[in-house]
Protein backbone atom coordinates (compact mmCIF):
# COMPACT_ATOMS: atom_id res chain seq x y z
CA UNK A 1 0.00 0.00 0.00
CA UNK A 2 0.97 3.63 -0.46
CA UNK A 3 3.26 4.96 2.30
CA UNK A 4 1.33 8.26 2.32
CA UNK A 5 -1.41 6.74 4.48
CA UNK A 6 -2.30 3.83 6.72
CA UNK A 7 -5.49 1.92 5.99
CA UNK A 8 -6.41 1.64 9.66
CA UNK A 9 -6.15 5.41 10.06
CA UNK A 10 -8.50 6.32 7.21
CA UNK A 11 -12.06 7.39 8.02
CA UNK A 12 -14.74 4.85 7.09
CA UNK A 13 -17.10 6.36 4.54
CA UNK A 14 -19.46 3.41 4.28
CA UNK A 15 -19.81 -0.33 4.82
CA UNK A 16 -21.54 -2.94 2.71
CA UNK A 17 -21.55 -6.52 1.64
CA UNK A 18 -20.25 -5.63 -1.83
CA UNK A 19 -18.55 -2.61 -3.34
CA UNK A 20 -18.55 -2.28 -7.13
CA UNK A 21 -15.96 0.03 -8.69
CA UNK A 22 -17.27 1.64 -11.87
CA UNK A 23 -20.82 2.40 -12.99
CA UNK A 24 -20.60 1.43 -16.65
CA UNK A 25 -22.61 -1.48 -18.10
CA UNK A 26 -20.45 -4.05 -16.29
CA UNK A 27 -20.64 -2.37 -12.90
CA UNK A 28 -24.32 -1.48 -13.10
CA UNK A 29 -25.23 -5.01 -14.19
CA UNK A 30 -23.23 -6.40 -11.29
CA UNK A 31 -24.73 -3.98 -8.76
CA UNK A 32 -28.31 -4.48 -9.96
CA UNK A 33 -28.04 -8.26 -9.73
CA UNK A 34 -26.38 -8.23 -6.32
CA UNK A 35 -28.77 -5.66 -4.83
CA UNK A 36 -31.82 -7.50 -6.20
CA UNK A 37 -30.56 -10.52 -4.27
CA UNK A 38 -31.03 -8.64 -1.02
CA UNK A 39 -27.45 -7.84 -0.03
CA UNK A 40 -26.05 -4.33 0.55
CA UNK A 41 -24.23 -2.89 -2.44
CA UNK A 42 -22.31 0.35 -2.96
CA UNK A 43 -21.34 1.36 -6.51
CA UNK A 44 -18.54 3.90 -6.97
CA UNK A 45 -17.76 6.00 -10.03
CA UNK A 46 -15.08 8.63 -10.45
CA UNK A 47 -17.20 10.71 -12.84
CA UNK A 48 -19.79 13.25 -11.84
CA UNK A 49 -22.20 12.32 -14.64
CA UNK A 50 -22.69 8.63 -15.46
CA UNK A 51 -22.28 7.90 -19.16
CA UNK A 52 -20.25 10.99 -19.99
CA UNK A 53 -18.09 11.45 -21.89
CA UNK A 54 -19.23 8.84 -24.41
CA UNK A 55 -16.21 6.75 -25.46
CA UNK A 56 -17.91 4.09 -27.53
CA UNK A 57 -19.04 3.37 -31.09
CA UNK A 58 -22.43 2.55 -29.46
CA UNK A 59 -23.37 -0.60 -31.39
CA UNK A 60 -24.80 -3.63 -29.54
CA UNK A 61 -26.30 -6.86 -30.92
CA UNK A 62 -30.07 -7.29 -30.73
CA UNK A 63 -29.53 -10.25 -28.43
CA UNK A 64 -28.56 -7.89 -25.61
CA UNK A 65 -32.29 -7.41 -24.97
CA UNK A 66 -32.41 -10.98 -23.67
CA UNK A 67 -29.97 -9.98 -20.90
CA UNK A 68 -31.21 -6.54 -19.92
CA UNK A 69 -34.17 -4.34 -20.95
CA UNK A 70 -33.27 -1.73 -23.57
CA UNK A 71 -35.81 1.11 -23.37
CA UNK A 72 -36.70 2.92 -26.59
CA UNK A 73 -35.15 6.13 -25.22
CA UNK A 74 -31.74 4.39 -25.23
CA UNK A 75 -31.93 3.43 -28.92
CA UNK A 76 -30.82 5.82 -31.63
CA UNK A 77 -31.46 3.40 -34.47
CA UNK A 78 -31.83 -0.26 -35.31
CA UNK A 79 -29.42 -1.53 -37.98
CA UNK A 80 -29.83 -4.65 -40.10
CA UNK A 81 -26.18 -5.67 -39.98
CA UNK A 82 -22.91 -4.47 -41.41
CA UNK A 83 -21.27 -4.11 -44.81
CA UNK A 84 -17.56 -4.97 -44.94
CA UNK A 85 -15.09 -3.18 -47.20
CA UNK A 86 -11.51 -4.19 -47.95
CA UNK A 87 -9.33 -1.71 -49.80
CA UNK A 88 -12.47 0.51 -50.07
CA UNK A 89 -14.34 -2.15 -52.07
CA UNK A 90 -17.48 -3.84 -50.69
CA UNK A 91 -16.78 -7.54 -50.17
CA UNK A 92 -19.54 -8.75 -47.82
CA UNK A 93 -22.90 -7.87 -46.34
CA UNK A 94 -23.66 -9.62 -43.06
CA UNK A 95 -27.10 -9.67 -41.50
CA UNK A 96 -26.56 -9.09 -37.78
CA UNK A 97 -29.42 -7.00 -36.40
CA UNK A 98 -28.47 -4.62 -33.64
CA UNK A 99 -28.99 -1.27 -32.03
CA UNK A 100 -26.91 1.86 -32.23
CA UNK A 101 -27.41 3.30 -28.78
CA UNK A 102 -27.51 6.64 -27.12
CA UNK A 103 -24.77 5.27 -24.90
CA UNK A 104 -24.97 8.04 -22.31
CA UNK A 105 -28.71 7.46 -21.90
CA UNK A 106 -28.18 3.68 -21.74
CA UNK A 107 -25.48 3.93 -19.08
CA UNK A 108 -27.62 6.24 -16.95
CA UNK A 109 -30.56 3.88 -17.30
CA UNK A 110 -28.46 0.91 -16.15
CA UNK A 111 -27.12 2.84 -13.16
CA UNK A 112 -30.63 3.99 -12.21
CA UNK A 113 -31.82 0.40 -12.55
CA UNK A 114 -29.13 -0.68 -10.08
CA UNK A 115 -30.17 2.04 -7.64
CA UNK A 116 -33.82 1.04 -8.02
CA UNK A 117 -32.78 -2.52 -7.15
CA UNK A 118 -31.31 -1.23 -3.90
CA UNK A 119 -27.69 -0.32 -4.68
CA UNK A 120 -26.26 2.96 -3.44
CA UNK A 121 -24.38 5.06 -6.01
CA UNK A 122 -21.55 7.40 -5.09
CA UNK A 123 -20.21 9.61 -7.89
CA UNK A 124 -17.04 11.72 -7.98
CA UNK A 125 -15.42 8.94 -5.93
CA UNK A 126 -12.17 7.68 -7.43
CA UNK A 127 -10.91 4.30 -6.30
CA UNK A 128 -7.18 4.61 -5.67
CA UNK A 129 -6.41 1.26 -4.04
CA UNK A 130 -7.97 -2.04 -3.03
CA UNK A 131 -7.14 -3.63 0.31
CA UNK A 132 -8.44 -6.65 2.22
CA UNK A 133 -10.80 -4.37 4.11
CA UNK A 134 -12.32 -2.72 1.05
CA UNK A 135 -11.61 0.15 -1.31
CA UNK A 136 -9.66 3.34 -0.63
CA UNK A 137 -11.29 6.24 -2.43
CA UNK A 138 -10.46 9.87 -3.07
CA UNK A 139 -13.44 12.20 -2.82
CA UNK A 140 -12.98 15.97 -3.09
CA UNK A 141 -9.27 15.51 -2.45
CA UNK A 142 -9.75 13.49 0.75
CA UNK A 143 -9.07 9.81 1.31
CA UNK A 144 -11.45 7.43 3.02
CA UNK A 145 -12.27 3.74 2.91
CA UNK A 146 -15.38 1.86 1.87
CA UNK A 147 -15.41 -1.43 3.74
CA UNK A 148 -16.89 -4.50 2.07
CA UNK A 149 -16.70 -8.27 2.16
CA UNK A 150 -16.47 -8.52 -1.65
CA UNK A 151 -14.88 -6.05 -4.09
CA UNK A 152 -15.75 -6.14 -7.80
CA UNK A 153 -13.61 -4.13 -10.22
CA UNK A 154 -15.42 -2.91 -13.31
CA UNK A 155 -13.62 0.38 -13.88
CA UNK A 156 -11.92 -0.34 -17.19
CA UNK A 157 -8.54 -1.62 -18.39
CA UNK A 158 -6.57 0.35 -15.78
CA UNK A 159 -8.50 -1.21 -12.91
CA UNK A 160 -7.07 -0.80 -9.41
CA UNK A 161 -8.77 -4.06 -8.48
CA UNK A 162 -6.80 -5.78 -11.24
CA UNK A 163 -3.62 -4.18 -9.91
CA UNK A 164 -4.40 -5.51 -6.44
CA UNK A 165 -4.67 -9.00 -7.94
CA UNK A 166 -1.28 -8.62 -9.62
CA UNK A 167 -2.70 -8.68 -13.14
CA UNK A 168 -0.46 -7.54 -15.97
CA UNK A 169 -1.13 -4.37 -17.91
CA UNK A 170 -3.56 -4.98 -20.76
CA UNK A 171 -2.70 -4.66 -24.44
CA UNK A 172 -4.75 -1.77 -25.81
CA UNK A 173 -5.93 -0.46 -29.16
CA UNK A 174 -6.42 3.27 -29.52
CA UNK A 175 -9.59 4.71 -31.03
CA UNK A 176 -10.71 8.11 -32.28
CA UNK A 177 -14.29 8.94 -33.26
CA UNK A 178 -16.37 11.82 -34.52
CA UNK A 179 -20.13 12.21 -34.77
CA UNK A 180 -21.20 13.81 -38.04
CA UNK A 181 -24.29 14.41 -40.17
CA UNK A 182 -25.23 11.86 -42.82
CA UNK A 183 -26.16 12.96 -46.34
CA UNK A 184 -28.83 10.26 -46.33
CA UNK A 185 -30.02 7.74 -43.78
CA UNK A 186 -28.52 4.25 -43.76
CA UNK A 187 -29.90 0.94 -42.49
CA UNK A 188 -26.57 -0.90 -42.43
CA UNK A 189 -23.40 -0.22 -40.48
CA UNK A 190 -20.17 -0.03 -42.47
CA UNK A 191 -16.81 -1.58 -41.60
CA UNK A 192 -13.61 -0.72 -43.50
CA UNK A 193 -10.32 -2.60 -43.50
CA UNK A 194 -7.23 -1.00 -44.98
CA UNK A 195 -3.49 -0.99 -44.30
CA UNK A 196 -4.18 2.58 -43.15
CA UNK A 197 -5.76 1.05 -40.02
CA UNK A 198 -3.08 -1.41 -38.82
CA UNK A 199 -4.41 -3.97 -36.39
CA UNK A 200 -7.88 -2.41 -36.45
CA UNK A 201 -10.52 -1.00 -38.76
CA UNK A 202 -12.71 2.01 -39.47
CA UNK A 203 -16.46 2.20 -38.97
CA UNK A 204 -19.56 4.17 -39.74
CA UNK A 205 -22.53 3.45 -37.45
CA UNK A 206 -25.68 5.34 -38.46
CA UNK A 207 -27.83 7.16 -35.90
CA UNK A 208 -30.74 8.36 -38.06
CA UNK A 209 -29.50 11.68 -39.46
CA UNK A 210 -26.15 11.32 -37.73
CA UNK A 211 -23.36 8.74 -37.71
CA UNK A 212 -20.48 7.70 -35.52
CA UNK A 213 -17.36 7.62 -37.69
CA UNK A 214 -14.21 6.24 -36.13
CA UNK A 215 -11.02 4.23 -36.35
CA UNK A 216 -9.14 1.92 -34.01
CA UNK A 217 -5.47 0.99 -34.37
CA UNK A 218 -3.01 -1.36 -32.74
CA UNK A 219 -0.13 1.10 -32.42
CA UNK A 220 2.38 -1.72 -32.09
CA UNK A 221 1.79 -2.28 -35.82
CA UNK A 222 2.20 1.40 -36.69
CA UNK A 223 -0.10 4.25 -37.68
CA UNK A 224 -1.61 7.26 -35.98
CA UNK A 225 -5.26 7.25 -34.92
CA UNK A 226 -5.86 10.97 -35.46
CA UNK A 227 -4.28 10.91 -38.92
CA UNK A 228 -6.18 7.77 -39.91
CA UNK A 229 -9.48 9.27 -38.76
CA UNK A 230 -8.85 12.44 -40.72
CA UNK A 231 -8.17 10.46 -43.88
CA UNK A 232 -11.26 8.32 -43.37
CA UNK A 233 -13.40 11.39 -42.79
CA UNK A 234 -12.13 12.95 -46.01
CA UNK A 235 -12.88 9.76 -47.93
CA UNK A 236 -16.49 9.63 -46.68
CA UNK A 237 -16.98 13.31 -47.48
CA UNK A 238 -15.61 12.80 -50.99
CA UNK A 239 -17.98 9.87 -51.48
CA UNK A 240 -20.89 12.07 -50.42
CA UNK A 241 -21.75 9.94 -47.38
CA UNK A 242 -21.24 12.53 -44.63
CA UNK A 243 -21.15 16.30 -44.31
CA UNK A 244 -18.17 18.31 -43.10
CA UNK A 245 -19.59 19.47 -39.77
CA UNK A 246 -18.30 17.60 -36.71
CA UNK A 247 -20.77 17.49 -33.85
CA UNK A 248 -18.72 15.60 -31.28
CA UNK A 249 -15.23 14.18 -30.89
CA UNK A 250 -14.21 11.38 -28.58
CA UNK A 251 -11.61 8.69 -28.16
CA UNK A 252 -10.42 5.98 -25.85
CA UNK A 253 -8.69 2.66 -25.45
CA UNK A 254 -9.94 -0.85 -26.16
CA UNK A 255 -8.52 -4.02 -24.53
CA UNK A 256 -7.36 -6.34 -27.32
CA UNK A 257 -5.21 -8.83 -25.42
CA UNK A 258 -7.97 -11.23 -24.46
CA UNK A 259 -9.25 -12.04 -20.97
CA UNK A 260 -7.01 -11.53 -17.98
CA UNK A 261 -5.42 -14.79 -16.86
CA UNK A 262 -6.85 -14.15 -13.40
CA UNK A 263 -10.32 -12.60 -12.97
CA UNK A 264 -11.04 -13.82 -9.44
CA UNK A 265 -8.92 -14.07 -6.33
CA UNK A 266 -10.12 -14.42 -2.74
CA UNK A 267 -12.83 -11.74 -2.33
CA UNK A 268 -12.04 -9.93 -5.61
CA UNK A 269 -13.62 -10.28 -9.05
CA UNK A 270 -13.07 -8.39 -12.32
CA UNK A 271 -15.86 -7.63 -14.78
CA UNK A 272 -16.01 -6.06 -18.26
CA UNK A 273 -12.96 -4.24 -19.63
CA UNK A 274 -11.18 -4.70 -16.30
CA UNK A 275 -11.33 -8.46 -16.93
CA UNK A 276 -10.45 -8.14 -20.63
CA UNK A 277 -13.98 -9.24 -21.56
CA UNK A 278 -13.72 -7.51 -24.93
CA UNK A 279 -13.49 -9.14 -28.35
CA UNK A 280 -9.88 -8.51 -29.48
CA UNK A 281 -10.83 -7.96 -33.12
CA UNK A 282 -14.18 -6.13 -33.10
CA UNK A 283 -13.82 -4.44 -29.72
CA UNK A 284 -17.33 -5.59 -28.75
CA UNK A 285 -17.54 -5.49 -24.97
CA UNK A 286 -20.96 -4.35 -23.77
CA UNK A 287 -22.69 -7.71 -24.18
CA UNK A 288 -20.08 -9.79 -22.29
CA UNK A 289 -19.79 -7.02 -19.67
CA UNK A 290 -23.49 -7.26 -18.85
CA UNK A 291 -23.47 -11.07 -18.83
CA UNK A 292 -20.37 -11.22 -16.62
CA UNK A 293 -21.90 -8.62 -14.30
CA UNK A 294 -24.96 -10.78 -13.81
CA UNK A 295 -22.77 -13.79 -13.05
CA UNK A 296 -20.57 -11.87 -10.59
CA UNK A 297 -23.55 -10.29 -8.86
CA UNK A 298 -25.33 -13.62 -8.47
CA UNK A 299 -22.25 -15.33 -7.02
CA UNK A 300 -21.73 -12.43 -4.63
CA UNK A 301 -25.27 -12.94 -3.31
CA UNK A 302 -24.68 -16.67 -2.79
CA UNK A 303 -21.33 -16.03 -1.12
CA UNK A 304 -22.69 -13.47 1.34
CA UNK A 305 -25.79 -15.50 2.20
CA UNK A 306 -23.82 -18.67 2.84
CA UNK A 307 -20.82 -16.98 4.41
CA UNK A 308 -18.53 -18.81 1.98
CA UNK A 309 -16.07 -16.74 -0.03
CA UNK A 310 -14.96 -19.84 -1.99
CA UNK A 311 -18.22 -19.64 -3.94
CA UNK A 312 -16.59 -16.86 -5.96
CA UNK A 313 -14.18 -19.41 -7.42
CA UNK A 314 -17.00 -20.46 -9.75
CA UNK A 315 -16.85 -17.12 -11.55
CA UNK A 316 -14.13 -17.82 -14.18
CA UNK A 317 -15.73 -21.08 -15.31
CA UNK A 318 -19.20 -19.57 -15.54
CA UNK A 319 -17.85 -16.73 -17.70
CA UNK A 320 -15.97 -19.23 -19.84
CA UNK A 321 -19.15 -21.23 -20.33
CA UNK A 322 -21.23 -18.21 -21.38
CA UNK A 323 -18.88 -16.38 -23.73
CA UNK A 324 -15.43 -17.98 -23.51
CA UNK A 325 -15.44 -19.40 -27.02
CA UNK A 326 -16.40 -15.99 -28.45
CA UNK A 327 -13.39 -14.32 -26.79
CA UNK A 328 -11.02 -17.26 -27.31
CA UNK A 329 -11.51 -17.34 -31.07
CA UNK A 330 -11.16 -13.57 -31.23
CA UNK A 331 -7.89 -13.74 -29.26
CA UNK A 332 -6.52 -16.44 -31.55
CA UNK A 333 -7.48 -14.50 -34.68
CA UNK A 334 -5.96 -11.31 -33.29
CA UNK A 335 -2.72 -13.21 -32.73
CA UNK A 336 -2.76 -14.47 -36.31
CA UNK A 337 -3.42 -10.95 -37.58
CA UNK A 338 -0.50 -9.45 -35.66
CA UNK A 339 1.98 -12.23 -36.49
CA UNK A 340 1.13 -12.15 -40.21
CA UNK A 341 0.85 -8.36 -40.54
CA UNK A 342 2.94 -7.35 -43.54
CA UNK A 343 3.64 -10.96 -44.44
CA UNK A 344 0.30 -12.20 -45.77
CA UNK A 345 -1.67 -10.54 -48.58
CA UNK A 346 -3.93 -8.06 -46.81
CA UNK A 347 -7.33 -9.20 -48.08
CA UNK A 348 -6.49 -12.84 -47.25
CA UNK A 349 -5.46 -11.79 -43.74
CA UNK A 350 -8.71 -9.88 -43.17
CA UNK A 351 -10.84 -12.79 -44.35
CA UNK A 352 -9.14 -15.09 -41.85
CA UNK A 353 -9.64 -12.71 -38.93
CA UNK A 354 -13.03 -11.01 -39.41
CA UNK A 355 -16.29 -12.81 -38.65
CA UNK A 356 -18.04 -11.68 -41.82
CA UNK A 357 -16.14 -14.47 -43.60
CA UNK A 358 -16.29 -18.28 -43.21
CA UNK A 359 -12.50 -18.40 -42.91
CA UNK A 360 -12.81 -16.80 -39.46
CA UNK A 361 -14.65 -19.86 -38.14
CA UNK A 362 -12.32 -22.46 -39.60
CA UNK A 363 -10.24 -24.26 -36.98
Amino acid sequence: MNAEYRIDELPILAKGDVVVIGAGPAGSSTAATAAAGGISVLMLDRKEHIGLPVQCAEYVPLSIAAEVPVPAACIAQRVEGFVTYIHWEQVAQTRAPGYVLHRDVFDRYLAERAVHSGAKLLTKAQAVAVADQGVVIKEQGKLSIVKANIVIGSEGPKSVAAQAMGCSLQTLAYAKQITVKLRKRLQWAQIYFSPSFPGGYAWLFPKNDLANVGVSLDLSLGGNAATALGEFQQYLMKEGVISEEVIRRTGGTIPIGGPQLKIQEKNLMLVGDAAGHTHPISGEGIFPAIVAGKIAGSLAVDSIRRGDIDILKQYPLQCLTRFGEFLKRGFERKGEYSINWGKTEFSVLVRKTWFAFPEYFES
